[in-house]
């Protein structure tokens, strides 16, 4: 490939994974004024979780699709469709409907950020990948820093509704790149779909979302509603593990568990991920509900 294709290439990925990393934690600075303005203090949460369930449901499943089908077609359309959820969330009239349209995001922004990683190592040798994989992870860090801040500015500068807008002339600058430069050269395989991991999977992960957020709120810790949702996470994540263990094409490989330094890197970066997430998303919205800040 073409030096200069390449680069857009790369100028492409990065903005794809801008929009959808930043999305995480832009909300954060901004739900007292989305809330002010729509009402529904006791489901503001959702703005922000809907969108990272939808986004961890979506990566698996999309990365398995973008080796069968092609990367360029699965990353156009987590584009297009982060895009309207992107425009559909700036004309929100309530607290549910922009938690509906975040989800709508997550899904795009599912299909993003593995196919962005994926495509890296399509389009470089071996060499290289390691440092174009850096640049995106290097992206990825910083917009989500970077969220918080542009929030609070576009709200108090603009209105909350262009946090979500602003995501619009990115897209478009990162679906022209990739339209014009990205020549996928590498066959789709063969594999097959593994659709009862993926429902498992995100049944499991709703479900467990749903607990966590509604108990002690909504309904009491030891309420049947609270249980019964624990006990769909236990039913249908073990569910997910059986069938993961006997398809032929599993979502998750989880032999390679069986590495030592593989185990402990994705230890790392649970546990990573986790303090990251409190310190940028739930400590501002914190501040915000009880301190008014």
């Amino acid at each position: 490939a073409k030096e200069s294709n390449l680069r857009l290439v790369i100028a492409g990925l990065m903005l794809g994974i801008l929009m959808a990393a930043m999305d995480n934690t832009i909300v954060a600075t901004s739900i007292g004024t989305i809330v002010s303005d729509l009402g529904g203090l006791d489901k503001f949460i959702w703005v922000t979780s809907a969108y990272m369930v939808a986004v961890m449901a979506g990566m698996p499943i999309f990365g398995k699709l973008s080796d069968m089908y092609g990367r360029k077609r699965f990353y156009i359309f987590g584009l297009l469709i982060f895009l309207i959820g992107s425009a559909l969330c700036g004309t929100a009239q309530s607290i549910v409907q922009l938690s509906i349209y975040r989800a709508i995001q997550g899904i795009g922004g599912g299909a993003l950020m593995p196919i962005a990683f994926t495509i890296v190592f399509d389009i470089f040798p071996i060499e290289k990948r390691g440092k174009m994989t850096g640049l995106l992870g290097a992206v990825f860090g910083s917009s989500s820093v970077l969220g918080p801040l542009l929030g609070a500015y576009i709200t108090e500068n603009i209105s909350w509704h262009w946090i979500f807008y602003v995501n619009i002339p990115i897209g478009l600058m990162s679906l022209i790149f990739i339209l014009k430069a990205y020549k996928e050269n590498n066959p789709p395989t063969k594999q097959n779909i593994d659709w009862w991991g993926a429902i498992t999977l995100v049944i499991a992960v709703i479900s467990l979302m749903f607990a966590l957020e509604l108990g002690g709120k909504e309904f009491k810790w030891d309420s049947i509603q609270i249980i019964g949702l624990f006990a769909s996470f236990i039913v249908f994540f073990v569910g997910f593990l059986s069938v993961e263990r006997k398809v032929k094409d599993p979502i998750i490989s989880f032999w390679m568990f069986k590495r030592k330094e593989f185990a402990i890197s994705q230890i790392i970066t649970f546990f990573y991920g986790a303090t990251f997430v409190i310190l940028t998303v739930f400590i501002p919205i914190f501040v915000q509900a009880v301190y008014g800040g």
